[in-house]
């Protein structure tokens, strides 16, 4: 589906192939099928990605690596049209699946691309009764998933529109004095290595990159594959640094990970993990082979220890929210709720349930209360949910579960996994060590399970898990100029763009996926855009606006062109 004529015009271009740009692609082609007696003309959409492969962004894509799982179950990560969909595909796969478990030789398809024959095993019996809906799927699995509903999209919507994929790392953006939306790639001597003018954008490049750590020490001009930070003093060895774990990709990270562990003594075989979002249970899967091979023990480092979420249910676990009770029928007998008691009472409630061992069921409750919670708000206090205290929130009910729960639970039970508790200050780079400096949370107490604490520790390996950078502090050149040349605003909560009523953050330029986070919009507020279940409430929307304004300009095009009497 790659076309190597890139259009210098086209009526559409959409940056970002990942979740968010395919999604929007797939809307609208729906519109424009769904309007086709309405065009003028046949539309030109040109779809521009800087990875090597289309359709998946970084989550579902090469970059994850076949141990990557969703970060929630299939009954959590889609809607129900969209999920029985993705059902019905898994099935068509379902046999080369126990075949694999049975005779353990890979399929001939691609599926052996997207999934390991271990998470195959873990799974066998659920997969052969079909039992789908509870499985944290391997991330792959989705992304071929959504590649070829695009490839059927494109193949139906052909006459009505062109489509074209190419290759483009764009950093800049501008407005022509011709109108509509310019992008421009620069080559490495400052010229423009590729350029599209476009009637419209939908701006769909996902998160910023991740944050970085600070790290002294070594001679750091280069950084190896795999985020590893060289050492350019004539040392092969990687210096020991993990900046990002996608970088070129997770399969690879591991693999330098592996082999920088078994070129030192074993009992220097240390891992530290900063952080506890996604990216750190997703390093405990795939590092799970590696830490039984080499010995390795693994430390992670979180504020206050094992994070509240990264436990199973219990056993008759059941949620008691009094708080948040007595808040919501105050809402319903017409008091204002505000968001800043929303936060404060979620807060409230989990550290109850923390003391009480019911956390999981609690947090599954608190996350429909914050939902339906913006009925009750006024226009100020869903702006303020969406710039400042859904982020709170956001952060306070994180759940985790799944495979990375399992092997994180066996790893602290036969002791090579433990926590330390604090906050990554910096690193120090000394021959095949790397010197971490700790600094614990003021009034903070060691938490139950972690690991005795120093000001500072030796490690073999630091694995960056702190997030997402802000947009406002990105590194992002294309964001960087976009702000820089104030083409757009960053959003109140410095996470997102601000935006219009139609989704656009300037003109002719519509924003689909994370970046939308710190908007309004009516009785909505949205302040957390990642996941797909959200971009595919949005790309509906987004779509709507975008087609709408193709067609008044075709409309005002074709009037332009009738001569006047």
């Amino acid at each position: 589906m790659m076309s190597s004529a890139v259009p210098y015009e086209t009526d559409i271009a959409i940056l970002g192939s990942g979740a968010s740009g395919s999604h929007g692609l797939l809307e609208v082609l729906t519109r424009l099928c769904d309007k086709q007696t309405s065009l003028l003309a046949p539309v030109r959409i040109t779809v521009i990605e800087r990875d090597r492969q289309f359709h998946s962004g970084l989550p579902y894509g090469h970059r994850s690596g076949r141990s990557s799982l969703l970060i929630s179950d299939l009954e959590h990560f889609l809607p129900d049209r969209e999920r029985s969909d993705f059902i019905d595909w898994l099935e068509d796969r379902r046999e080369d699946m126990l075949r694999w478990a049975a005779t353990g030789d890979a399929p001939a398809s691609p599926l052996a691309e997207a999934v390991e024959i271990d998470w195959i095993l873990r799974h066998e019996q659920d997969i052969r009764h079909s039992r789908w809906e509870g499985l944290y799927l391997p991330r792959r699995l989705y992304g071929q998933h959504l590649a070829e509903l695009v490839t059927d999209a494109v193949a139906r919507a052909r006459d009505v529109a062109s489509v074209d994929f190419v290759h483009g790392d764009i950093d800049e953006i501008t407005h022509p004095a011709e109108g509509g939306v310019r992008l421009r790639e620069r080559s490495g001597d400052g010229g423009t290595g590729f350029e599209l003018h476009a009637y419209s954008l939908l701006l769909a490049i996902g998160s910023p990159p991740v944050k970085e750590l600070t790290v002294y020490g070594g001679e750091r001009s280069a950084v190896s594959d795999g985020g590893l930070r060289a050492v350019s003093d004539g040392d092969d060895l990687d210096s020991g640094i993990i900046g990002d774990l996608h970088e070129p990709s997770l399969e690879h990270v591991i693999e330098r990970t592996w082999a920088r562990l078994e070129s030192l003594p074993e009992d220097q075989r240390d891992i530290l993990l900063v952080g506890g979002n996604a990216d750190a249970l997703e390093f405990i899967l795939a590092s799970h082979r590696l830490r039984r091979a080499t010995a390795a023990r693994l430390h992670i480092l979180c504020s206050r220890g094992r994070p509240h979420y990264w436990h199973h249910d219990r056993p008759g676990e059941t949620a008691s929210t009094p708080h948040l009770d007595r808040l919501f029928a105050s809402a319903e007998e017409g008091v204002p709720l505000r968001a800043q008691d929303l936060s404060r009472t979620v807060t409230e409630e989990l550290k109850a349930a923390i003391r009480k061992g019911n956390v999981n069921s609690t947090i599954a409750v608190l996350i429909g209360a914050v939902g339906s919670s913006l009925a009750y708000m006024d226009d100020y206090e869903r702006y303020s949910m969406a710039t400042e205290h859904g982020l709170i929130i956001n952060d306070v009910l994180r759940r985790a579960g799944g495979d990375s729960l399992d092997l994180l639970i066996e790893g602290i039970d036969d002791g090579t996994i433990d926590f330390v508790t604090g906050r990554f200050r910096d690193a120090r780079i000394a021959a095949d060590r790397v010197h971490v400096t700790v600094d614990l949370p003021t009034g903070s107490t060691r938490a139950a399970g972690s690991s005795a604490n120093s000001p500072g520790r030796d490690y073999a390996v630091v694995v960056n898990g702190t997030g997402f950078e802000r947009v406002s502090d990105t590194r992002s050149a294309l964001l960087r100029q976009m702000l820089g040349s104030g083409l757009a605003r960053a959003s109140a909560s410095r996470t997102g763009l601000v935006l219009d009523s139609s989704f656009r953050a300037a003109s002719g330029i519509f924003v689909l996926g994370p970046l939308i986070a710190g908007h309004t919009q009516g009785r909505a507020a949205y302040w957390h855009i990642e996941s797909v279940i959200r971009i595919l409430s949005l790309a509906g929307q987004v779509a709507d606006k975008l087609v709408a304004g193709l067609l008044d300009r075709q409309t005002v095009e074709t009037r332009m062109r009738i001569p006047t009497r």
